[in-house]
């Protein structure tokens, strides 16, 4: 599969802890945005798309950039600041098998990446046309300087013909109150071109929990944006092109294991399809194909020979959805 098109992807990848306190635990890196750059990576391996982020100059942040290259990520634009380091979060498993998460990232080098000058000068050098990826995190842990300076940049882009797509991802826990959070996403919303949003996340970021997918789409094209894609968990997906809409509902997964990165693997497929100039009711079937089967395995980040299979199993959802 390949694509002319250059994409960069915003956001933080942090070092994460699982396990018990104070026993052996397992390290591993995560973000919801790298997530979704390696996806698109191991989909149209041509493609490297960027990766731009913070990270500092210690031994983790080493490995972890080295991980990503492996991958196949383009990491000539991470921003490595001496005095930083990456964000930490910790996964503590109780004894009924629940997951709860305990962050340090408050001054994460991540955070002051777009109040770097190498910030703008990164994005200079990408192609006219290029397309951006980030989501409600990748905005939400900046500086308050940097929220601007991000925003200025990215109308700076558009006017250069980029594509801006806008993954919701809203964490309450990362605002400082849910008006300061609904002003921000409002404002990045306005410049993107196709939001991808979750409809769990809307109903609780607009503080209405009858918000339908119908009223989250007329609301984000009255902003601008000219598709919008509503992901609804095990019932699919809704999108809409603004005049004519739909539902693709993926096959029934019988062992869901794990839905970390469930959302962060539709939107990697969805846009490898994008990219590829399929039609948003396809691209919605790629995105849950790939979804689908990152949960039926522990972790993120499956094995890639896992990821391999996606091609295949695309085929046989084409067989049997109407797209």
């Amino acid at each position: 599969m390949k694509t002319n098109k250059t994409v960069a992807v915003i956001g933080e990848c942090m070092i994460e802890l699982s396990g018990q306190p104070f026993l052996p635990q397992q390290q591993r890196f995560g973000g919801d945005t790298l997530n979704t750059a390696l996806y698109l990576s191991r989909l149209i391996p041509s493609l490297h798309p960027h990766y731009i982020t913070g990270l500092g100059t210690d031994t983790y942040s080493a490995l972890m950039q080295k991980a990503w290259e492996d991958e196949g990520i383009n990491c000539q634009s991470v921003i490595t600041i001496p005095e930083k380091l990456p964000g930490l979060y910790a996964i503590e498993i109780d004894a009924c098998g629940e997951r709860s998460f305990h962050y340090w990232r408050n001054d994460a080098a991540a955070r002051y990446i777009t109040t770097d000058r190498r910030f703008a000068t990164h994005l200079n050098t990408l192609p006219d046309n290029s397309v951006i990826y980030l989501s409600g995190i990748s905005l939400a842990i900046l500086t308050p300087e940097g929220k601007e300076a991000l925003l200025s940049q990215l109308i700076h882009l558009k006017q250069r013909g980029f594509t801006l797509i806008v993954d919701s991802n809203y964490r309450p826990r990362l605002w400082d109150s849910i008006p300061h959070a609904q002003e921000w996403f409002e404002k990045l919303y306005s410049i993107s071109d196709i939001a991808l949003v979750t409809g769990d996340d809307e109903q609780i970021l607009w503080q209405n929990p009858a918000l339908t997918e119908q009223d989250i789409a007329q609301r984000l094209h009255q902003w601008g944006n000219q598709n919008v894609i509503v992901k609804l968990g095990a019932n699919g997906a809704y999108w809409s092109d603004g005049k004519n809409t739909g539902y693709i509902s993926p096959k029934p997964i019988d062992s869901v294991i794990d839905t970390t990165a469930a959302g962060d693997s539709f939107n990697a497929a969805f846009i490898a399809a994008w990219l590829q100039n399929y039609s948003l009711p396809t691209c919605c079937l790629w995105g849950n194909t790939l979804a689908g089967l990152v949960i039926q395995h522990y972790g993120a980040i499956i094995p890639h020979e896992i990821t391999d299979s996606f091609y295949t199993l695309i085929k046989d959802n084409h067989d049997t959805v109407n797209c």
